[in-house]
């Protein structure tokens, strides 16, 4: 379905000046994808059009990881599809990259971090996804949902930060960023609470601007009557549209609820931290999953 969220998303990016790269062709999900990007007006790099080994081995030579590599270890290593893509990402050759279709999340993380390298502002790659509800007029946006088993204060603060961020990219609306607890204000005790309590001071300190609240507990910072109840002076007053998960666990398994009971749409996973953006996809993801993640990426390559 058409939603207004997909159809703001393909108007800012319709003859986009972006290059995109998905280096998993063949598979028909992408081959679709490409399709419908191409014909909205997105330029596909199709990897197989670039064939320069000793340019690539040249350029990866240059990075920490490749130090006491032999020739025939660099030779392997760029003729794999996702290196060679990051590669040429890496040499200004396309603006963005997905994949993750048939590669699994810790290659496409692992190998974007050796080739694309981290941002200078960040110290760690975290994810999220974009949920649009199944009507299509309310989106939400949940974080760490594949990258960070356990994070600390900081991590969350990071994590809450780039959620944010995203979220505000993508749905054009100010972002409520809920930090989520089995408690609300105060009314459990335990050290993960702490974290959370911890991680929304770094952020609040941080980020000023950005409305936030936490601990709080899921149905409070969704519904203002609850909300009331648990915590009068509250901020968000249960209008909360960002959610920060405590660990990967419960983030992990709330997205999927929520797409598989609820019937949201669910974009992702969208990586923050890297040079340039690079976002992994769902191996159960659909050409439309692929189309609208890449069509972030587009938005995204526009806006650094």
């Amino acid at each position: 379905m058409i939603n207004n969220y997909i159809k703001q998303l393909i108007d800012r990016v319709s003859s986009s000046s972006a290059r995109l790269i998905l280096p998993e062709i063949g598979d028909p999900r992408i081959d679709l994808a490409c399709k419908k990007l191409k014909e909205i007006g997105i330029d596909i790099i199709n990897i197989s059009d670039y064939d320069d080994s000793l340019n690539y081995i040249s350029h990866i030579k240059k990075k920490k990881f490749t130090n006491n590599w032999t020739e025939d270890m660099l030779k392997e290593y760029v003729s794999v599809p996702i290196n060679k893509a990051l590669i040429l990402l890496d040499l200004n050759y396309a603006d963005c990259l997905i994949a993750g279709a048939t590669i699994p999340s810790a290659d496409v993380i692992k190998s974007s971090i050796r080739v694309i390298g981290l941002d200078r502002n960040a110290r760690w790659v975290s994810s999220c996804f974009f949920m649009i509800s199944p009507n299509g007029l309310n989106a939400y946006t949940y974080a760490d949902c594949g990258v960070i088993p356990e994070p600390n204060s900081n991590q969350l603060s990071s994590i809450a930060y780039n959620a944010a961020m995203n979220h505000e990219l993508i749905s054009q609306e100010e972002p409520k960023v809920a930090f989520l607890s089995f408690s609300t204000n105060g009314s459990a005790q335990h050290y993960t609470v702490d974290r959370v309590k911890d991680a929304v001071k770094m952020f609040s300190n941080k980020y000023s601007h950005i409305l936030c609240e936490g601990d709080i507990q899921f149905d409070a910072a969704i519904n203002k009557s609850v909300s009331m109840k648990k915590n009068s002076s509250s901020l968000l007053k249960g209008d909360a549209n960002v959610f920060i998960f405590p660990n990967l666990n419960a983030a992990n398994i709330a997205y999927k609820i929520t797409q598989y009971l609820a019937g949201y749409s669910a974009w992702g996973p969208l990586l923050n931290g890297f040079n340039k953006p690079v976002h992994d996809l769902s191996r159960g993801c659909s050409a439309d999953d692929i189309m609208y993640i890449s069509m972030i990426g587009a938005l995204q390559s526009q806006t650094n």
